[in-house]
């Protein structure tokens, strides 16, 4: 009886620390949707969760890998009703959720203002309510800031997101009077590029053809 009760508590000594964390990583990312996010549907996989949430109207879909830890949060429609109209509003409300954040591309015209950006746990598109969170969006989380520098993942998201469908063929970091730049190869619709990406502002200084 002994045996059984220390090895109950050897048991979770071991799995609650992670179903905590687990718990604490999903919360947190939560903060990008609206407060009335409910969840709907959990489906086990051998990679990880899926859980599915209702919020402000729409459904979401958070990924998590096998040990809890949230890998993309995602809608199913790529724009919302009554959403921000301006860049300078919806800028405010990223910045609100998220201060590191660099927009590295807008969409700004008759409908909602869309953004792309990268930050330190999050980088993506997104569209956003009056409320100051996400109406519509597709994220991908990890560390792609530290310091208000781009790390390799986060300048490889910024260049997806500034030319979709590139492929990464290879980077390095290198500075050029003071300045840090990420240097590499990419592949776009059969052709091949150099780039250069500016490690801070996540601007893309050079994109041509080898």
């Amino acid at each position: 009886m002994r045996r059984i009760l220390a090895l109950t508590l050897c048991l979770m000594t071991i799995f609650a620390p992670l179903a905590a964390r687990a718990a604490w990583v999903e919360d947190a990312f939560l903060a990008w949707l609206s407060a009335d996010a409910a969840l709907a549907a959990t489906q086990e996989t051998a990679a990880g969760q899926t859980h599915t949430y209702a919020s402000g109207g729409g459904h979401w879909t958070l990924q998590l890998d096998a040990a809890g830890q949230a890998l993309s949060l995602r809608s199913e429609a790529e724009s919302a009703e009554s959403a921000l109209m301006s860049r300078a509003e919806a800028e405010a409300a990223l910045k609100a959720i998220d201060a590191t954040a660099l927009v590295v591309r807008a969409e700004e015209g008759s409908g909602a203002a869309k953004l792309w950006f990268v930050g330190e746990a999050a980088a993506g598109w997104g569209i956003f309510d009056p409320a100051g969170h996400l109406a519509a969006g597709s994220l991908t989380f990890g560390q792609f800031l530290i310091n208000g520098q781009l790390t390799f993942a986060g300048a490889s998201q910024t260049l997806s997101l500034l030319r979709p469908g590139a492929q990464l063929d290879g980077m390095e970091m290198d500075e050029d009077d003071g300045m840090l730049l990420y240097e590499g190869d990419a592949w776009l619709d059969g052709q091949e590029y150099e780039f250069e990406l500016d490690a801070r502002t996540g601007r893309l200084l050079e994109w041509e053809r080898d």
